[in-house]
C-alpha cells in the first residue's frame, strides 16, 4: 500500500512544480514585455467627428500617435489644437521622415495651432511624455 502512495504523491508534486513553472515563465515573459517601458498608453479613446479628432488617453509612458495627414500642396500649415494634462508634462510633435518640424510642450491646458511651412509630404503627430508618465491626456485637433 505505502507504494501505491508515495507514487501518487510524486507525481502530485511533479504537476505541481510543473504548474509553479509554467506560471513563472510567463510572469517573466510578460514582465519583460513592459520592463523596457518603451511605449504603453492605457485607456485611450480616439473619435473623429467632421474634421475634428480628439484622443483622450487614460495614461501614457513614451509615445502616442495622434494622427498623421498628407500634405497635397506646399505652403504654411495652420491646425488649431487644445491639450491638456492633468499630472504630468508631454510634448506635442508633428514630424516628418523622423524630422520634427514643430513642438510644444504641454504641462497644464494649451490652446493654440500648429503652424508651420509644409512640403507636398506625409506628416505623423505624436505625443511624448517628457516626464516618467502623463496621465489624463486630452488632444483636440480641427483640420
Amino acid at each position: 500500500m505505502r507504494i501505491g502512495k508515495s507514487k501518487s504523491k510524486s507525481k502530485f508534486r511533479f504537476w505541481i512544480f510543473l504548474a509553479l513553472f509554467i506560471m513563472t515563465v510567463v510572469v517573466i515573459n510578460v514582465a519583460s514585455k513592459y520592463a523596457d517601458g518603451t511605449n504603453l498608453a492605457v485607456s485611450t479613446v480616439k473619435t473623429e467627428i467632421n474634421g475634428k479628432l480628439s484622443s483622450k488617453i487614460g495614461s501614457l509612458k513614451g509615445t502616442y500617435k495622434v494622427d498623421d495627414f498628407s500634405v497635397a500642396e506646399a505652403g504654411p500649415i495652420s491646425i488649431p489644437y487644445e491639450a491638456s494634462s492633468e499630472e504630468g508634462a508631454f510634448i506635442l510633435k508633428v514630424s516628418h521622415d523622423d524630422e520634427t518640424v514643430w513642438e510644444k510642450t504641454v504641462t497644464s491646458k494649451e490652446t493654440g495651432s500648429i503652424e508651420f511651412e509644409a512640403i507636398k509630404e506625409r506628416y505623423k503627430i505624436t505625443i511624448e511624455t517628457e516626464t516618467e508618465s502623463a496621465k489624463k491626456l486630452v488632444i483636440k485637433l480641427s483640420r
